[in-house]
């Protein structure tokens, strides 16, 4: 008998299965922390946007108004200024931020849409005759630890909270 280094067949088949199911598994994990950034990038978004608006009550005693505004577009809401949301601030005295920021679409499932023609956005309402807002956006995963949930949720001045905004 003639001892013959090597794989054998089986043995190549099992090293290209193992490769496989790493590779797979590492896509999975991947896909997941993206997913996990996108919605921490629309939450940071959100914050700012709600800080912008605190200042903006603070000097203007009201809120902006608007009702289904998409915030970020660049003709209806690129800034915030003392005229409220505009597509340009270049005439304000104040600016309470200079770009707002859209919202990140990859993953969406359209649950927070508004604007024409309708898109994936952060919605902006002004509530209350301007004494409150609601903010709705979407995101990709429940954070449950802060009472959000995968799809549609809303920010008002008291916060954030799961579900559409009313």
């Amino acid at each position: 008998m003639t001892n013959q280094k090597g794989f054998t067949m089986v043995e190549g088949l099992i090293v290209v299965l193992i490769i496989g199911l790493v590779g797979t598994f590492a896509a999975v994990a991947v896909n997941s922390a993206r997913a996990k950034q996108r919605d921490a990038v629309r939450l940071s978004n959100v914050r700012q946007v709600q800080s912008a608006l605190e200042d903006y009550f603070n000097e203007r005693n009201a809120y902006p108004t608007g009702s289904a505004l998409p915030l970020g577009d660049s003709a209806e809401s690129a800034c915030l200024g003392t005229g409220g949301f505009a597509a340009s601030c270049s005439g304000d005295d104040t600016v309470f931020l200079r770009v707002v920021v859209g919202t990140v679409d990859n993953g969406l499932k359209g649950k927070s849409v508004c604007g024409t023609p309708e898109r994936n956005a952060f919605c902006y309402a002004s509530m209350e005759e301007g004494s409150s807002y609601g903010i709705q956006f979407e995101l990709e995963n429940a954070l449950t630890q802060v009472g959000l949930a995968k799809g549609a949720n809303c920010a008002t001045p008291d916060g954030m909270k799961a579900g559409i905004c009313q």
